[in-house]
């Protein structure tokens, strides 16, 4: 069970990173999901592949329309 939760978990990623790269679907509730998604697997982080997190982040860096404050 745990191997096909973190296939979900992948596969939301996934699919969170090419709506962020999807202009029409790049949205300020999009980036509340993303946020969401993110900030409930915190403790689960290593659990997470560095290279989706990377690509979330750099997703939501190129698309964003305002800056993140740092």
């Amino acid at each position: 069970m745990e191997n096909k939760a973190k296939t979900l978990q992948d596969m939301l990623f996934e699919a969170l990173i090419r709506d962020l790269e999807d202009p029409d679907k790049c949205s300020p509730g999009l980036y509340q999901v993303v946020r969401g998604v993110v900030n409930d697997n915190k403790e689960d982080a290593g659990s997470i592949s560095s290279q989706n997190l990377k690509a979330v982040e750099e997703s939501m860096a190129k698309a964003a329309p305002f800056k993140f404050g740092s």
